[in-house]
């Protein structure tokens, strides 16, 4: 199998990795401020529960289809839209008036992610070949994890 990598590959894969590290940002950037959304939000443990796991429950629920749907119609739209709606759902739970509505946000923002995310390991899959491939979906799994981990401890300190 030959060696392919696409013209300005470094660039198109260091725009994957970033667009795929947005995307898994979200898991965990809720988890460190759940009291302060408890206490100035009103919100009972319940409502707290689904602001924390919305943006996973929007992902996981919508990660498989919005893949396939990418495959079929265009994985660079569905990458853009994904990241396009990532900005007002990232707004609404910014600017939630209450705890229902950030639920909601998360959730959009989980949905949002599922149509980023799978969509940036497709096109690197689809554009690079051979040795090339091994190596960009181990940088992009290399340093998604890296950054995940980095979120996830930060998240904690």
């Amino acid at each position: 199998m030959s060696d392919v990598a696409p013209k300005r590959g470094g660039l198109l894969l260091a725009t994957l990795i970033l667009a795929a590290a947005v995307a898994n940002m979200n898991l965990s950037v809720a988890n460190v401020a759940l009291p302060t959304i408890g206490r100035d939000l009103q919100a009972s443990q319940v409502a707290l529960n689904m602001v924390a796991v919305g943006f996973t429950l929007g992902l996981a629920a919508s990660v498989l289809y919005l893949g396939a749907v990418a495959d079929r119609y265009g994985r660079r739209l569905m990458l853009l839209g994904g990241l396009a709606l990532s900005i007002p759902a990232a707004l609404l739970a910014g600017f939630a008036p209450d705890v229902g509505v950030l639920a909601l946000a998360r959730l959009l923002g989980g949905v949002a992610a599922g149509m980023a995310f799978p969509t940036t390991l497709s096109i690197v899959v689809d554009q690079f070949r051979g040795e090339a491939q091994t190596r960009a979906i181990a940088l992009w799994t290399g340093i998604g994890c890296g950054a995940s981990a980095l979120e996830i401890g930060r998240a904690h300190v």
